[in-house]
Parts: structure tokens; C-alpha cells; sequence
């Protein structure tokens, strides 16, 4: 059974979490501290899964307690609820907690977090997976842009001009996000020269996942993994727009096109962990698959024990991004028989864009999810459009 402790110095709080919580009961085993103090106290006296913390508390903050469980607990899994409408202490605990949740919080979210945890430490408690983290030298944590953004829309309202002031204060962001809204893969008849104007017209999920994805990628400056860094990224960028068009068309149930555009983007983003970290491993991963008649997939099975899947899921997990993106990143060539949403789009899109016959594609996850028939369709979709102009 995990177990998970949550700290808040307010005893009414702890009792109401205790009252929505108590579903849970035969999956989690739950504790509470009053401070952080308390809270460490606990952690010295026996292991925790999953650590919850309010942020403004007396003699301790949530931030300085975040920052000692990463230090000593590395394992943990971190996150916020809290009510502090704070841009600096939401940003610093943006930097250290794996996801942040906002006082109030009703059952449903705060369950379904919750559970999100549980499904994915199943997959952190892989032993290959866990030795291979524990060997990666250079992680990197979520773009400060990005952070920023969350942060600014976590304060209440936002327009797209306070988005436009955000993005601007990064030059190279900013004139990435002008370039895509200006390519054939968002199919636009003007030219958009106004950051605010590109805000409105791509809306603020896309935004966030072009701002995402330009500062991740952009972390790569290895001049040897700058070509691949960039390739990565021109296919990201196809799979997410053909990936969001297939939910546009499509009959997928709790999904949205940013969703999938999210998740289209950043699927692939385990590929620069490997070979950032990994770079003579990789190559040999692609020269067996040459060789032996192998995927990339089944050669980087038998090099790393996990796969790029795998490992970009975790990193999207420790981002704190939705559900359906760490999935998607998780599932995209074997979405297995239970998918739904974004991952059967996101495995679509890549399918179709690296073959278009698609001997890729699972036909029987499309099929239980009633979309085989759909498939002639995505192929118009993309034979005829964006994609199709991007590859000539």
C-alpha cells in the first residue's frame, strides 16, 4: 500500500482532507503533520511515497520544506495544494514540486492526482527504469517560461497580452512562437507579426506547449546534438498538428486539440534524454536496429532495459504536465487496448507521419475505440495539407 502525508498547519484543513479522502482508504495509507517540522519528523520514521504540502506555514514554509524532502528524500513524490495567489512563492515552489494544486480543491482533482501518482510510480518502480534515472547526470526541470506561464494563469484571469508579456521576456521563445504561427502547419492565409495577436489566434493551451517545447529543446546546445534536437522537434511539431486535426474530426472522448497538440510535441522528448546522456549507447542502439532488422524500439529494449517512452514520460511527470501528455509520451507506439484520448491520437499522428501506409498503427486499440474507419480520413487529412507542404 503507498503511503502519502500531508502537511498543513490549519487542524481544519487536515480534518477536511481526511473527510475527502476517505474513499481512498484501502488504497493509500494517510498521515498528517501540522508543520514541517512535524512533517520531517515523520519522514525520518518511516518511508513515504507521495509528500502534500500547504506553502504559507509558520516557522517552516511548504517551500523550505519542499526544498529539504528533495535533498534528503529525493524519492518522494511532491505536491502543492495551497491557496497562496503568490507569483514568487508559486514560482519557487513550481521549481521544486512535481505538481501544484490550488486551494480549494474538490475530490475530484485532488483524487485523480493522487492517482496519477500511483500509476506512475508503478512505472518509476521498474528496476530498469529507476537504474537508468539514477545514472542521468542532466535531468532538466520544467523551462522557467513555461513555470511563468502556469503561474500568471494561476492568478485568476489572464488575457492574452499578460501570456504576450510573459513569452516576450525570451527573445529566442518569442521568435519561435512567430515563426511556427507564420508556417504552413497552422495553414494561415496573413502573416502574424503581434505576439498578443498570436496568443489569441493559436489560444493559451498551444501557446504553452510551443513555449514548452522551444525552451525544452532549446536546452539541448550540444553543436552534436543540435541537428538532432532539431529534428526531434520538426516532427514533434507534425505529430502535434496533425495529432490535434484528428481530434478536431474525431469522436474522442475527454480530450481536447490542446491536449493532443501537448502531448504531439513533446512525445518524442525521451530520445534527447538517451542520447544527451547516453550518446554512444544510442548510436549503437540505432546501428543494431539497422543491422539486425530491428525497431528503434526493440533496440533501445535490449541496450537500456526501458525505452525513449519511458523515460520522457517520467521527465513529463516530474513537469507536472496532464495526465493525457505523460501518457501519450508512455504510449505512443503500444496505446494497448484500454487507450483513449490523446494517446490513440498522438499514436495516429506519429504512425501516419512516419509511414503512410501505418504497419505501425494498432488496429485493434483504433478498433475497440471505434476508429478504424476514421483512419482513410486522417490519411486525407495530412496527404493534402501542413504536413505534407513541411515535408517537400
Amino acid at each position: 500500500m503507498k503511503r502519502i502525508l500531508f502537511v498543513d498547519d490549519e487542524p481544519y484543513v487536515r480534518a477536511g482532507l481526511m473527510r475527502l479522502l476517505y474513499p481512498l482508504r484501502h488504497q493509500w495509507e494517510m498521515a498528517f503533520a501540522g508543520s514541517g517540522r512535524e512533517a520531517l519528523r515523520r519522514l525520518e520514521e518511516a518511508p513515504f511515497d507521495v509528500l502534500v504540502t500547504d506553502l504559507r506555514m509558520p516557522e517552516m514554509t511548504g517551500v523550505d520544506l519542499l526544498g529539504i524532502v528533495r535533498q534528503r528524500f529525493p524519492g518522494i513524490t511532491r505536491i502543492v495544494l495551497s491557496g497562496v495567489a503568490d507569483l514568487e512563492h508559486t514560482l519557487r515552489a513550481n521549481a521544486l514540486a512535481h505538481q501544484y494544486l490550488c486551494k480549494p480543491c474538490d475530490a475530484v482533482t485532488l483524487r485523480s492526482t493522487l492517482e496519477r501518482a500511483r500509476s506512475m510510480q508503478q512505472i518509476l518502480e521498474d528496476a530498469a527504469l529507476r537504474k537508468l534515472i539514477a545514472g542521468i547526470e542532466k535531468l532538466p526541470r520544467a523551462p522557467t517560461i513555461y513555470l511563468e506561464i502556469n503561474a500568471v494563469l494561476g492568478l485568476g484571469e489572464s488575457s492574452a497580452k499578460d501570456i504576450a508579456d510573459v513569452l516576450t521576456r525570451d527573445i529566442a521563445v518569442t521568435a519561435k512562437l512567430l515563426q511556427l504561427v507564420n508556417s504552413p502547419l497552422f495553414g494561415l492565409h496573413r502573416r502574424i507579426t503581434s505576439v498578443v495577436e498570436a496568443v489569441t489566434y493559436l489560444g493559451i493551451g498551444t501557446v504553452k506547449s510551443l513555449a514548452l517545447s522551444g525552451a525544452a529543446f532549446s536546452e539541448f546546445r550540444d553543436p552534436r546534438l543540435a541537428r538532432f534536437a532539431e529534428q526531434l522537434s520538426e516532427h514533434g511539431l507534425k505529430v502535434a498538428a496533425l495529432a490535434r486535426e484528428i481530434a478536431n474530426s474525431s469522436t474522442l472522448a475527454g480530450v481536447t486539440r490542446d491536449d493532443c497538440f501537448a502531448a504531439g510535441i513533446l512525445h518524442d522528448i525521451g530520445k534527447l534524454i538517451l542520447v544527451d546522456n547516453r550518446p554512444a549507447e544510442f548510436q549503437e542502439c540505432l546501428r543494431t536496429a539497422c543491422v539486425r532488422g530491428l525497431t528503434s524500439l526493440e533496440a533501445e529494449a535490449q541496450a537500456f532495459g526501458v525505452t525513449h517512452a519511458e523515460v520522457g514520460a517520467y521527465l513529463l511527470w516530474l513537469w507536472g504536465l496532464p495526465d493525457c501528455v505523460t501518457e501519450a509520451a508512455a504510449m505512443h507506439h503500444r496505446p494497448g487496448p484500454s487507450a483513449t484520448g490523446a494517446v490513440l491520437a498522438v499514436h495516429a499522428a506519429d504512425a501516419l507521419i512516419h509511414n503512410r501506409n501505418c504497419p505501425e498503427l494498432d488496429t485493434e486499440a483504433l478498433g475497440l475505440a471505434g476508429l478504424m474507419g476514421q483512419v482513410p480520413h486522417w490519411q486525407q487529412i495530412m496527404s493534402g495539407s501542413f504536413i505534407q507542404r513541411q515535408d517537400r
